[in-house]
């Protein structure tokens, strides 16, 4: 039988996991809540699965607990933060706020952030921006993972990339994506397993395709999603990312997760477009709203049930979250959390 955990619960656990590991409250609300949303989404491998190794990031100095990020320097449409070691939600929230506020005032805004670490779900914060009527876009670089064509060492990192246009019915068209061809996390349970891999989702150490689980991640790098076409992408994250907010950049940014006591240094990019600002919202509304009908009432392929668009099932099981208050939970979640509670002394109530 499946575990379970109240969704209010799980929002109790995580902040008070993080209030004791010293994170102010008002922090640990925003971090907890963009990991649990995470969760109903069904994107469970950065939801709070994740909340127990930032927590012990933090016991190994590689995150701050009390840090705040700080403005570097501002104008009308932009803006650079220092994230000081921050968690990286919190980081990541502030930003695209900032991005919000100053696009309601002059239609479009970047805001990047250096000194910060992993954050996430990309489409957490750009669905920030959709929920105040805006098309919002949010990525960030990572430690490199991926090698890149005609190359046969790791270069750059999985680099996440989302979008999300509002619908104007509280949800949204979204998207978020690695910019690798398949998620490092298929290839270690393939390895797990046993388990032969596809060729497109490795290449060892001369750089060719394999089809060996067993040498990642040692001797074998992470191919780019459709070749040249992610590789460019992922240097168009590097760039807004990190290139120009002063972030650590390709093998300067240490994994976040396996070398706990390091700063990851990791940078974010965050855009927010007012689209009221050119033509009004009930005009976008319909535009967008015919767009996803064409799409959606297109002839379907054989044995096809429906055509989704991009986020339609990720709000499909957030519906049934909310609507049920629960959250099922995976193995590996619930032995996350449970090891914190232990690790932490506080308590956890898990069903089945």
């Amino acid at each position: 039988m499946a575990k379970k955990i109240l969704l209010d619960e799980l929002q109790k656990f995580s902040e008070e996991a993080l209030v004791k590991a010293g994170v102010s409250p008002e922090n640990a609300a925003m971090a907890a809540e963009v990991l649990i949303t995470t969760d109903t989404f069904g994107v469970v491998t950065h939801g709070t699965r994740n909340l127990y190794p930032y927590i012990l990031k933090m016991e190994a100095g590689g995150l701050d607990a009390k840090a705040e990020p700080t403005v570097v320097c501002e104008g009308p449409a932009f803006a650079v933060l220092n994230g000081n070691k921050a968690l990286g939600m919190v980081s990541g929230c502030k930003a695209m706020k900032l991005a919000i506020e100053k696009a309601k005032q002059v239609g479009i805004a970047y805001v990047g952030v250096k000194n910060s670490c992993h954050f996430g779900a990309a489409g957490y914060y750009a669905n920030l921006a959709a929920k105040e009527g805006m098309i919002g876009l949010s990525m960030s670089n990572a430690d490199p993972v991926i090698a890149v064509p005609n190359g046969r060492k790791k270069a750059i990192g999985t680099n996440p990339f989302a979008f999300a246009a509002p619908l104007g019915n509280g949800k949204s068209i979204f998207l978020d994506i690695a910019l690798s061809n398949v998620a490092a996390l298929k290839v270690i349970m393939a390895k797990e397993k046993g388990q032969a891999i596809p060729n497109t989702w490795l290449v060892d150490e001369e750089g060719l395709p394999t089809t060996d689980a067993e040498k990642f991640p040692a001797h074998a790098s992470l191919q780019p999603m459709a070749a040249h076409k992610g590789y460019g992408l992922a240097i168009l994250v590097e760039l807004l990312s990190s290139v120009v907010t002063g972030a650590g950049m390709l093998s300067e940014i240490a994994s976040w997760n396996l070398d706990l006591s390091s700063v990851n240094n990791a940078g974010h990019a965050f855009i927010a477009i007012d689209v009221s600002k050119m033509m009004p919202i009930e005009q976008f509304t319909t535009r967008i709203n015919q767009m996803a009908e064409e799409l959606k009432n297109g002839p379907k392929a054989k044995g096809a049930d429906a055509i989704y668009l991009p986020g339609e099932m990720e709000w499909g099981r957030r519906d049934k979250a909310l609507e049920t208050g629960t959250l099922e939970l995976t193995d590996a979640m619930a032995d996350s959390l449970m090891n914190l509670a232990k690790h932490l002394g506080i308590e956890l109530n898990i069903r089945n």
